[in-house]
């Protein structure tokens, strides 16, 4: 087993370099992506300002806990266009036959579809989403403890997994239409509308589909919810933080289990 781990850190480092280098090799694409991906954060960012200065505060959040809540679910979303942006675009590989590759190798499809390449533009979105973050921490005094550390890290990874668990199970649909559809902008429209704002301004309804049939609630809401020591709505969860990892973990292995399952129908290049 400690083989297999090492095989496969190994083989990750040297994507990651090829991905690195690929990427320098178009230093104008980068700079491109750095200047203007930003600005549609600073906008959403804007957005929340003429909000709150209109309305005051949303559903008891004034605008420093909104820009922290912000600024961590842009971080989550950038880690997710970083690892697991490939999910968006899932109808292309199968159409085109892409697998045929993956499924010859000797290493799991999966983690190849993922991991043969880095998506390193997701940069442009982690330095917009830090600031905002920063910005966030510095207005609600936020007290840096190693507990605190420790649970930024731990709910950030959860709501990444999160964000790429439903980008598979959402990508895997293709396996069984056949379609080379972009899912991306409505996944990522459906994100930005729910995780930029506190999920309890939505009626009990909504609230009850994305925290339990689309966990979308758990990307930011929730964890920080209780990190932040907010009341977090209709649906009241202890431990709130710490669960994020849990979720994001269960997330990530149905939608494998989903992928795997339609990857029985994949009827390669040509078919």
């Amino acid at each position: 087993m400690l083989n297999v781990i090492r095989h496969y850190g190994r083989v990750t480092f040297e994507y990651l370099k090829i991905s690195i280098l690929t990427a320098m090799e178009y230093p104008a694409n980068l700079l491109g992506w750095l200047l203007s991906n930003p600005i549609q954060f600073i906008v959403g960012f804007a957005t929340i300002k003429f909000v709150v200065a209109e309305f005051g505060t949303i559903q008891g959040w004034n605008y420093g806990q909104l820009a922290f809540l912000y600024g961590l679910s842009i971080i989550s979303h950038a880690l997710s266009m970083i690892f697991f942006v490939q999910g968006w675009f899932m109808g292309f590989y199968v159409i085109e036959g892409e697998f045929d590759r993956y499924m010859l190798r000797p290493m799991s499809v999966l983690y190849q579809f993922f991991f043969t390449s880095f998506n390193l533009i997701g940069i442009t979105d982690l330095i917009p989403g830090i600031c905002v973050f920063v910005y966030g921490c510095a207005m609600i005094s936020f007290s840096w403890s190693f507990y605190h550390v420790a649970a930024i890290l731990s709910l950030l990874a959860g709501a990444t997994l999160i964000r790429g668990g439903i980008y598979l199970m959402i990508g895997s649909t293709s396996f069984w239409t056949k379609s080379s559809s972009d899912f991306g902008a409505y996944t990522q429209e459906l994100f930005d509308k729910t995780t930029m704002y506190p999920l309890s301004m939505y009626p009990e309804s909504i609230q009850f589909i994305l925290t339990y049939l689309i966990p979308i609630g758990w990307v930011s809401f929730y964890p920080i919810a209780e990190l932040i020591g907010i009341p977090n709505g209709r649906f009241t969860w202890n431990g709130a933080v710490w669960m994020t990892l849990a979720v994001g973990i269960l997330v990530f292995i149905i939608a494998a289990l989903f992928f795997y399952r339609g990857l029985r129908k994949y009827e390669s290049a040509g078919h």
